[in-house]
């Protein structure tokens, strides 16, 4: 029975080694699965709450419970925080989205201050992903999408930097890409999410799964937190002084 448990023992922990080691450098994550009125949990250790207005919860999420976002007024604030001024010159942002039109102008999944502050961010125009960082104010890289999504489709959305280059993936599949090299420009300012900073232009769809790292994760990494879902190790109590708490695998089309 011993041999029976550590062997369980270990082919868990390699089947989730993956995510184990970037548990540390996750400093956002959204999973949305419990209802909520006015605070975005963050269950990352860095506790980046935030702010809800006008977003309501629902049950039929891509994995579980997600935010909806009407396109008018609804937005997540989070107040700065240094951990989400990224690792240097690494940076990812995940999320699935279900958008319910596309409005003008460039709807945001997250970007960390306005313009004018130039910091980074991950946004919708026309339909397409569009991923940008700023390695001096005023100096913007900016990868294009060229792939449209579908309306009232789930889509997983990831924008990855690694100090060389920005690409930005739309399915788990490369959709656009753009050379930079340099540490992303830090500010002060608020992560927006839903909403472009100061400027009226908001985001209209369903938003799932929310998660920024202070790293570059692979390609293959984006594709299985598309397929498998996002697991994150919890304390308990019993037999294993730690187990994994919450492994998404059953996705809704």
């Amino acid at each position: 029975m011993t041999q029976m448990l550590t062997v369980f023992t270990l082919l868990l922990c390699f089947g989730l080694c993956c995510f184990a080691a970037f548990e540390e450098e996750t400093v956002l994550l959204y999973l949305f699965d419990e209802e909520v009125n006015d605070e975005a949990t963050d269950l990352s250790e860095f506790e980046n709450h935030g702010e809800i207005t006008d977003a309501e919860w629902t049950e039929d999420g891509k994995i579980d419970g997600a935010l909806v976002f009407d396109g008018a007024s609804s937005l997540i604030e989070v107040p700065h925080h240094d951990s989400l001024l990224p690792g240097g010159d690494e940076l990812t942002i995940e999320a699935w989205f279900k958008p319910a039109s596309f409005p003008g102008g460039h709807p945001v999944i997250a970007r960390k201050g306005s313009v004018a502050e130039s910091g980074w961010g991950f946004d919708t125009p026309g339909g397409k992903i569009r991923g940008f960082v700023y390695t001096a104010p005023g100096a913007a890289a900016v990868a294009n999408g060229t792939t449209p999504m579908e309306v009232d489709t789930w889509h997983h959305l990831a924008m990855v930097y690694d100090g060389e280059e920005i690409r930005i993936y739309l399915d788990g599949e490369l959709d656009g890409e753009v050379a930079r090299e340099g540490d992303i420009n830090e500010n002060e300012a608020s992560v927006w999410i839903g909403k472009k900073a100061n400027e009226s232009i908001w985001l209209d769809g369903t938003l799932d799964e929310l998660r920024i790292l202070n790293i570059a994760i692979s390609e293959e990494q984006i594709q299985a937190d598309m397929e498998d879902g996002i697991a994150f190790a919890v304390e308990v109590t019993g037999k294993l002084t730690t187990t994994w708490g919450r492994i998404k695998s059953e996705i809704r089309n």
